[in-house]
């Protein structure tokens, strides 16, 4: 059973907090592991990583840590029932899960049937890649990474806050469509209150 949750903005609703319970209930998770290695502002947690650990204490898992990869040993992944990939910058994440290894793991326990949530960067990176956002952001690309691969555990390309965006760049839906129509790549764009479930082939669209 291959099972993630793709949000924009963690349990944002009472309709994605109920699916991510029913999710963590019936896989019986009693340990999670937030990822905390998408914020690289002076090694702060992003604003949601403490919310989303209260969320999921709320949702009686027993234990739920951060860790981060850059610095942590990645393997310490394995003892954990759920995985959540917060927030922040994608080009970062996704550097430091290849550099760590912990691609390697995530993609390991996601064939295992382990629970993977992703909030924002952690939801674009479980696409087959992140060019997208360097098309949008190339200037996040702090690293100059050329391969951009993503972890391929969806087909789908995420585009999260995409009506909260428009309030700031009123040409995101613009720039979005010429990017499928230059790729023939369908993006899926969310906003913070929708989300994704995928369980093995089914997607249900929350929100």
């Amino acid at each position: 059973m291959k099972k993630l949750l793709l949000t924009a903005y963690g349990f944002s609703t009472p309709t994605i907090g109920a699916v991510a319970l029913k999710m963590i209930h019936k896989n019986k998770v009693t340990k999670a592991c937030i990822i905390s290695t998408s914020w690289p502002k002076e090694k702060e947690k992003h604003p949601q990583m403490n919310q989303i650990k209260n969320d999921l204490i709320d949702m009686n898992v027993t234990k739920v840590d951060f860790l981060d990869v850059e610095f942590e040993d990645a393997k310490k992944l394995y003892d954990y029932d759920l995985i959540f990939l917060n927030g922040g910058y994608p080009f970062y994440l996704l550097h430091f899960l290849k550099k760590s290894g912990a691609d390697r793991i995530l993609k390991e326990k996601f064939r295992s049937g382990s629970l993977i949530f992703g909030l924002s960067a952690g939801s674009i990176v479980m696409g087959p890649s992140i060019n997208l956002m360097q098309y949008l952001y190339p200037e996040d690309n702090q690293f100059n990474d050329v391969d951009l691969t993503g972890l391929n555990l969806t087909h789908l390309q995420i585009y999260p806050h995409f009506k909260e965006m428009l309030t700031r760049d009123a040409t995101i839906k613009e720039k979005i469509t010429e990017y499928e129509n230059k790729t023939e790549i369908h993006i899926t764009r969310l906003n913070n209150n929708q989300a994704v479930k995928i369980d093995n082939d089914t997607l249900t669209f929350l929100g």
